[in-house]
């Protein structure tokens, strides 16, 4: 059976209307904390406009109690995840579930200011060539360390999107149409262990319409907590490998394959695959000669060397190997 049309939703909510209904869809999984923060944030939105806030559990129980964190104009519905079970079947499950004019998307650790749901709507309201926007963000990085990484343009190429990851286009600052999801599909629950998901929809959307950022700093995002993705290279290589297989346009871009390519370098240099990590690195160098992943896979490829202190180095500078 085919999935349920997701720009056809039971309470239809025009993006014409001056203030529409924005669903934000927030999956989770064992982190009830930082959910309560990350919620919090949300109904403090300063904007005009009703919000439906759907949180969805992964293999997990979900907990009716989220509802108290309602108010008015703010709804707090939870829900469980009914399709494949990791981050895009989450994502999907809330997708076909809102009924909002936009749809944004939030992680379970993430904030947002209180002006970003405001700006967003205006911004889309705008400019109706748009598909999806994000926002400029402040990395937190532990105690008394952030980085403050501001939207750099307004309107981000494809060609941009496939030589650099673009951290303004975070999972936990975009926001899309309600059609962008006709166009461009929902997340790809092919995609192995879900690693990138909200990349593969981007360079999908990027194919077929214009994807920008709000450029002023409206959402905190965590790196001082732990990852599902963390201290699992295996899977990381994994999903890197597929998203180059199905993108073709990552390998025509000398600088955008020789990134990937450094990166499930460096994944399979931090799985202990040594040699073939040291392979894949030199052929990325072969492609772009600067590109930084590679280097970091050569050295992590090395004797005496671990790669997940030179992970967390790089996370201190604020640039990570996204």
């Amino acid at each position: 059976m085919s999935d349920p049309d997701p720009t056809r939703p039971t309470r239809p909510a025009p993006d014409s209307a001056p203030d529409p209904l924005v669903s934000v869809v927030i999956p989770t999984r064992g982190r009830p904390e930082l959910l309560g923060e990350t919620l919090a944030s949300i109904v403090g939105q300063d904007y005009a406009g009703p919000l439906e806030i759907l949180v969805v559990h992964d293999r997990e129980e979900p907990d009716p109690g989220l509802a108290r964190f309602s108010a008015p104009g703010r709804e707090v519905r939870v829900l469980a995840n009914t399709r494949t079970g990791g981050l895009c079947g989450a994502r999907n499950t809330g997708v076909l579930a809102s009924a909002g004019a936009f749809l944004a998307s939030c992680d379970d650790d993430d904030r947002w200011h209180p002006a970003k749901v405001r700006l967003q709507v205006g911004r889309l309201l705008a400019d109706p060539d748009l598909l999806a926007v994000g926002t400029g963000i402040r990395l937190l990085m532990g105690p008394d360390r952030t980085v403050e990484w501001p939207a750099r343009q307004p309107v981000v190429p494809y060609e941009r999107l496939l030589v650099n990851r673009v951290k303004e286009l975070h999972s936990s600052t975009l926001m899309m149409r309600r059609s962008a999801f006709a166009k461009a599909g929902l997340y790809d629950e092919a995609l192995p262990h879900g690693y990138g998901e909200d990349y593969d929809w981007l360079l999908r959307a990027g194919r077929v319409g214009s994807v920008g950022a709000v450029q002023e700093i409206l959402a905190d995002i965590r790196k001082d907590v732990p990852s599902w993705f963390r201290d699992r290279s295996r899977n990381t290589a994994a999903a890197l490998e597929y998203l180059l297989e199905k993108h073709p346009d990552l390998r025509g871009r000398r600088r955008g394959h020789a990134r990937v390519l450094g990166q499930i370098a460096y994944a399979r240099a931090a799985a202990g695959e040594r040699r073939h990590a040291a392979r894949l690195a030199a052929r990325a160098l072969g492609r772009y000669p600067a590109a930084p992943h590679a280097w970091l896979a050569l050295a992590a490829a090395g004797p005496g060397l671990e790669p997940g202190r030179m992970l967390a180095a790089a996370r201190r500078l604020g640039r990570g190997l996204s």
